[in-house]
């Protein structure tokens, strides 16, 4: 099954779905992450520094699968690679329903999780990204996660209370298990791609490290959120159920973001939705600076989920297009790098120090501004070597 040989039509339903459906079983408990970080805190009755903590531990893991996947799969089939990710995904979050205690073998076997788990979405991404509609697709890919994400944050605390932390984890070993049955329809590797991007230009290595810089700028924010929106929410309103009500309505609202590239692509170029991207999401973290009421977190969560998922296709591509090579695995993995990784990490060392929720809602606008600046001066780039070349 994995090890064919056997060509694969990348812009076919079935391997497209694959993909889809694969990048929703690797972000299985990113997409709840919220959820996650809080039920840490509350069922091993541990502090949001530590919380988030242990989420960077899955995060790095995650990373570290992520990087590995795209320097293997030049050479290995990428079958092979989620056949193997999805085992590890699979008998890690088994493995972690066994164990009690929020100690260094727990953190150990939820980076081993991460691992696979990292594998599984640098693949289906890189698999979406062989496409010929990457926007269209990459955005039904949100939208499946998404909504797995809205009816996920919504049962987060329902699930916590009925079966507990082991329980998620036994579901999700088992979802990651039957996902072995798409394996046989993914792509060997990128050789299988049917034609390069007709918008794709060589920026050169120096440019093309700016435009992952800003990647890694934009998802580090964006993690750091993520990861908080939970607590942050219990600082409006002290009511477990109203903040996971929010989120689930963000992730509804997301679904719309989403969309709009299905049907958006490229009609109107990059420059619009990757500025506006960015700048909407740094104006809704700043909503959460100072005190908010809950109406103005309640806008504010949906307005930092929906323009999330409108920007990420475009941003993805946009860095795509850098390179006539395929660079959609290394620019994924840079994403994990900041979104599962340095942004929980970052966020936990901040609250660890002393620091606020809002020292490190800051911090997340600076580095949302910093993201734009930097990927202001690649896409510039990219856009004279595409003239140059034509």
């Amino acid at each position: 099954m994995a090890g064919s040989d056997r060509a694969i039509d990348v812009n076919s339903p079935g391997t497209i779905a694959a993909g889809i459906v694969l990048g929703t079983v690797g972000v299985l408990s990113f997409i709840v992450q919220p959820g996650l970080v809080q039920g840490y805190a509350t069922s091993f009755g541990i502090g949001e520094d530590a919380a988030n903590f242990l989420a960077s531990a899955e995060g790095f893991g995650i990373t570290a699968g992520a990087f590995a996947s795209a320097l293997a799969s030049r050479q290995i089939n990428w079958r092979w690679i989620v056949l193997a990710a999805l085992l590890l995904a699979g008998l890690g979050n088994l493995a972690s329903a066994m164990l009690k205690s929020p100690d260094a073998v727990f953190s150990m076997v939820r980076f081993v999780t991460g691992l696979g788990e990292g594998a599984i979405i640098a693949i289906s991404f890189s698999i979406v990204g062989l496409t010929r509609r990457i926007e269209r697709n990459l955005a039904l890919y949100l939208i499946l996660l998404l909504t797995y994400g809205a009816f996920g944050l919504m049962a987060m605390p329902t699930a916590l209370s009925a079966i507990g932390l082991p329980g998620i984890f036994v579901g999700w070993g088992i979802i990651s298990l039957v996902a072995i049955l798409a394996v046989r329809v993914i792509p060997r590797g990128s050789h299988d791609r049917a034609e390069p991007s007709p918008t794709a230009a060589d920026v050169g290595l120096p440019m093309l490290t700016v435009g992952f810089l800003a990647v890694l700028a934009y998802n580090t924010a964006i993690g750091m959120a993520w990861a908080n929106l939970f607590f942050i929410g219990l600082e409006v309103r002290n009511d477990v159920q109203a903040i996971a009500n929010a989120l689930l309505l963000s992730q509804f609202v997301a679904i719309g973001g989403a969309l709009i590239p299905v049907f958006m692509e490229s009609r109107f170029g990059r420059w619009f939705p990757l500025v506006s991207g960015i700048l909407l999401a740094a104006g809704a973290i700043a909503l959460l600076l100072g005190r908010p009421d809950y109406a103005i977190f309640v806008f504010a969560v949906c307005l930092f989920n929906f323009i999330w998922n409108f920007f990420l296709p475009f941003l993805l591509s946009a860095v795509g297009d850098m390179s006539t090579k395929e660079v959609m695995p290394v620019t994924i993995a840079i994403q994990m790098l900041g979104l599962v990784g340095l942004g929980p990490l970052l966020a936990g060392t901040i609250l660890g120090a002393g620091g606020s929720q809002q020292a490190a809602l800051a911090t997340v606008v600076v580095l949302l501004l910093l993201s734009l600046a930097l990927l202001t001066m690649a896409e510039t780039a990219r856009g004279r070597a595409a003239r140059n070349s034509a």
